[in-house]
C-alpha cells in the first residue's frame, strides 16, 4: 500500500529547502543595510545553494542510493539546525552559516524526490508521487518570493517566517521516516558513476535537462531586464514570474503521471522542446506584456513539467542506478542554469537575441528528445 503522507512530508521539505535558498532574495537591499554588508554578500546567501549543489549532487545521490532513511534524516537535520542558526542570531555571519548548512541539505531532498516515491508508493502512483516531489520546489520559490514581498522592511521577521516553516517540516519528515518503507530496495554497491553515465540514454537525458533548466533559470535571472527595453514594468515581469510558476505547478500535477501511463515521457520532452522554442519567439519578434503572457503559461505549463518527466523516466527505466542519475540529472540542470544565465547576461543589450538563444536551446532539447525516444524504444537506462 502506498504511504502518501510520506511522499507529501518530504515534498513539504522540498518546499522549506527553496524558501531558505530565497529567503534574502527579494529583499537583498534591506538585508545588505540590516547587516552592513554589500549586495553582493547578500548574493551569496543565495549562491551556496548551486555551489554547493554542483559539488555534492553525486555523492548525494550514491548516498540515497545505499543509505535512504539516514540520508533523509541527515536532510531534515541539516535544514533545521540551518533554520535555527539564522533565527537565533541576528548576524550576517550566523545567516552565512545557517545558509551552508541548509544549503548541505539541498542536494539530498532534491535527489530524494525518484527514491521517496520508489520506496513508499506502488509504481503506478510513482509519477504522480515524483510531480508532486519536484512541483513542491516550485511552490517553495512562490512562498518565498511573496513572503519578502509581503514583508520587504523586517528582515528577522522575513528570517523567522521562513523558519517556523522548516521546523514544521522537518519535524513532520523525521516522524515519517519511523517505519520501514514498503518498497525499498537494498543497494549495496551502486554502479561506478563512469558505468551510469555510459549507460544508454543518460547522457541524451541530461543533456535535455541541461538546457531546460538553463532556459528556465536564465528566465527567472533576467525576464525582467530583458523586457525593460520594450516598457514592461518591474511589476508586471514580477506577474509574468508568477503566473509561469503556477503554470508549471498545475503541469507538473498534470502531464508527468499521463506521460509515464503511456510510458511516453520522451514524447513529452520532445513536445515540450517544441512548443518553448515557439513561445521563446514571441518576446524575441514582438515583445510586451501581451506577448510576455501568452509564452508565460505555455512556457510555464510544459517547461517547468519536463524536470518531473525526466524524473518518472528515470525511475522506470534506471533500477539501482536511480539515485545517482537522478543526481547526474539535477547536476547537469543546475550548470545548464549556470552557462544559459551568464550566456544570456552577457546579450541583456540585445533582448532578441537572449529569447533567440533561448529558442534554439529548447530546439536542441527537442531533437535530443527524439533520439531518445529510439532509446527508449530499444532499451532502456540500465
Amino acid at each position: 500500500m502506498s504511504r502518501w503522507p510520506v511522499v507529501v512530508a518530504f515534498a513539504a521539505l522540498g518546499v522549506s529547502t527553496q524558501v531558505c535558498w530565497l529567503a534574502y532574495a527579494a529583499i537583498t537591499t534591506a538585508t545588505a543595510t540590516h547587516f552592513g554588508v554589500s549586495d553582493a554578500a547578500v548574493g551569496w546567501l543565495a549562491n551556496l545553494f548551486p555551489l554547493l549543489f554542483v559539488l555534492l549532487s553525486v555523492p548525494a545521490g550514491r548516498l540515497l542510493d545505499t543509505r535512504l532513511r539516514p540520508a533523509l534524516a541527515l536532510a531534515a537535520v541539516l535544514l533545521g539546525l540551518g533554520a535555527l542558526t539564522r533565527v537565533a542570531v541576528d548576524a550576517y555571519w550566523a545567516a552565512l552559516l545557517g545558509q551552508g548548512l541548509a544549503a548541505l541539505a539541498q542536494p539530498l531532498a532534491a535527489n530524494a524526490i525518484t527514491r521517496v516515491a520508489a520506496a513508499y508508493l506502488e509504481p503506478r502512483h510513482r509519477p504522480l508521487g515524483i510531480a508532486v516531489g519536484a512541483g513542491a520546489t516550485y511552490v517553495g520559490m512562490i512562498l518565498a518570493i511573496g513572503v519578502g514581498t509581503a514583508i520587504p522592511d523586517d528582515v528577522p521577521l522575513v528570517v523567522a517566517v521562513g523558519a517556523g516553516l522548516t521546523l514544521v517540516t522537518v519535524v513532520a519528515a523525521l516522524f515519517a521516516l519511523r517505519g520501514r518503507p514498503p518498497f525499498e530496495v537494498a543497494v549495496r554497491r551502486p554502479p561506478p558513476l563512469t558505468a551510469v553515465a555510459r549507460q544508454p540514454g543518460v547522457a541524451l537525458l541530461a543533456t535535455v535537462v541541461f538546457a531546460g533548466m538553463g532556459v528556465f533559470v536564465a528566465l527567472a535571472t533576467w525576464l525582467e531586464p530583458l523586457l525593460k527595453p520594450s516598457g514592461v514594468a518591474a511589476d508586471a515581469s514580477g506577474l509574468l514570474m508568477l503566473t509561469m510558476l503556477v503554470a508549471g505547478i498545475v503541469g507538473c500535477a498534470v502531464i508527468p503521471p499521463l506521460a509515464a501511463r503511456k510510458t511516453a515521457e520522451p514524447t513529452a520532452l520532445l513536445v515540450t522542446g517544441l512548443v518553448t522554442a515557439l513561445a521563446c519567439l514571441l518576446p524575441a519578434l514582438a515583445p510586451g506584456v501581451a506577448t510576455g503572457f501568452a509564452a508565460a503559461l505555455p512556457i510555464g505549463f510544459l517547461l517547468l513539467a519536463a524536470l518531473p518527466v525526466a524524473l518518472a523516466h528515470v525511475e522506470r527505466t534506471a533500477g539501482d542506478s536511480a539515485g545517482t542519475v537522478t543526481a547526474l540529472l539535477w547536476l547537469t540542470g543546475n550548470a545548464g542554469g549556470v552557462v544559459v544565465s551568464l550566456a544570456a547576461g552577457a546579450l541583456l543589450g540585445t533582448p532578441g537575441l537572449a529569447f533567440g538563444l533561448f529558442a534554439l536551446l529548447a530546439l536542441g532539447a527537442a531533437g535530443l528528445a527524439h533520439s531518445l525516444r529510439a532509446v527508449d524504444r530499444g532499451k532502456t537506462l540500465h
